[in-house]
């Protein structure tokens, strides 16, 4: 099993959102340091990190490709890179095609090397990727129409069948179904759900704010 993460320097939403401190630590350190026992590759724009992370066996960490930065900022296209960005290091650092590939964000600061270990299981049972999810059993709504529920009927919201929405905690998949696909989402996903506070996904400030009432009331209570 191989990590593969992005590390921005930057971010639009919350400036120097990966590097504002959380509890004892920057927020990237968290995800890193639950990786601690496994093999992890780092894809970078910070020389700050890409020195840091010198110090980190366990870490193959380099900088990211010009290229890369260039088509995130083009305003034109309005997409992410990482798709490319992964394709990348799966040809310059994975042979096997049947390598389980785990794709992770350090804005995902709870979530449980054991819960990711957990998941990756599914593959075995036949899905070719697993993304994190979080059900919500609630009423539901996609332009203007209901998506889980009768509008006729009044139901108990514990009788509605939850909505799953994806959350970034991990992507599970092997090179060759990332070949194939083109994407981190294979053609049989298994939608794996994780629970609060592994949940937790930093987005923008409020989300931070979150994260930083659990830290403090978890080491309050230890």
């Amino acid at each position: 099993m191989k990590f593969f993460i992005i590390i921005k320097k930057d971010s639009k939403r919350v400036p120097n959102k990966n590097f504002k401190p959380l509890g004892s630590m920057p927020l990237w350190k968290h995800l890193i340091t639950e990786l601690i026992n496994e093999e992890v590759y780092i894809d970078t724009d910070s020389e700050l990190l890409l020195d840091e992370f010198k110090n980190y066996s366990y870490i193959k960490a380099y900088p990211r490709s010009q290229k890369f930065i260039d088509y995130e900022n083009e305003s034109s296209t309005k997409l992410s890179p990482a798709l490319m960005m992964i394709e990348n290091f799966l040809d310059q650092y994975v042979t096997d095609e049947n390598e389980i590939i785990v794709t992770s964000h350090v804005t995902s600061p709870f979530i449980k090397i054991e819960t990711i270990k957990k998941a990756a299981l599914k593959l075995k049972e036949g899905y070719d990727s697993v993304q994190a999810c979080v059900n919500h059993q609630e009423f539901c709504y996609f332009k203007d129409r209901p998506v889980n529920f009768n509008p006729d009927v009044v139901q108990k919201t514990q009788d509605l069948k939850p909505v799953q929405l994806g959350n970034g905690a991990f992507f599970i998949f092997t090179k060759k179904t990332f070949k194939s696909q083109k994407n981190r989402t294979g053609q049989n996903p298994y939608f794996y759900p994780i629970e609060y506070p592994e949940s937790i996904e930093i987005d923008n400030l409020e989300d931070l704010e979150v994260a930083e009432a659990y830290y403090e009331r978890k080491h309050k209570n230890n």
